[in-house]
């Protein structure tokens, strides 16, 4: 390999890193611009993967490649599950009384979703691949984690979509439409459950209707 392949794939490298380094910056700055009073809401994954391959080898950064495979399912389907598992009238109500909040998170996943694919080309790209080789390392077959993250995606959003839509949901949305009454249309979007000393169920109704988006959250013993 000569000087000028090598330099062209540290400058690959260098490139990505920084436009990670960037989007993890305001990854940060959006988490905590959005985050509920009194909360954090704090993802350090572009952040991190930037500061690695800027300053890891090729083993790191092979690495990386590898994780960005893995996440490429998953990354899809956080992109288009607001569309698959959310009724269609409590979506088209979302956009038009929420509307930047929906344009914000879809943003969100479709910004996630472009820097995993940037990943993929840049460090799947002849020069650092060729790099790689010359530093004494095989080139791993993507299919692997490709597969492995369609797995884990299908199986995360299968069990989603049993639990948004299994007994404890209808059980949740019973107990809001009887607090709220006939005005509402009502859809579980979160459920979660505690197996502690304290076992107990809560859970995250959303209620709607031409005028009004709300949340309402509601919890039972076990």
């Amino acid at each position: 390999m000569t000087d000028k392949q090598k330099t062209e794939d540290r400058i690959i490298i260098d490139q990505l890193g920084a436009i990670l380094i960037i989007l993890g910056i305001v990854q940060l700055c959006w988490g905590i611009y959005t985050a509920p009073k009194g909360q954090f809401k704090l993802n350090f994954g572009f952040l991190l993967c930037g500061l690695l391959i800027l300053f890891g080898n090729m083993r790191i950064v092979s690495g990386v490649r590898w994780l960005a495979w893995l996440a490429l399912a998953p990354a899809a389907i956080d992109l288009l599950a607001p569309f698959l598992l959310t009724p269609r009238r409590l979506l088209l109500t979302e956009i038009r009384l929420a509307t930047f909040q929906f344009i914000a998170a879809t943003l969100t996943s479709l910004v996630a979703f472009c820097a995993i694919i940037l990943v993929i080309r840049r460090l799947g790209s002849a020069p650092v691949l060729a790099a790689r080789v010359s530093a004494g390392r095989k080139l791993r077959d993507m299919r692997i984690p490709l597969a492995l993250g369609v797995a884990l995606a299908a199986f995360f959003q299968i069990t989603a979509a049993v639990v948004l839509y299994g007994d404890n949901a209808r059980k949740a949305e019973q107990m809001v439409a009887e607090r709220m009454g006939p005005r509402y249309q009502y859809h579980t979007n979160f459920i979660g459950a505690s197996y502690g000393d304290e076992k107990y169920v809560q859970a995250t109704v959303q209620a709607w209707n031409e005028n009004e988006l709300l949340l309402i959250p509601v919890r039972w013993d076990q």
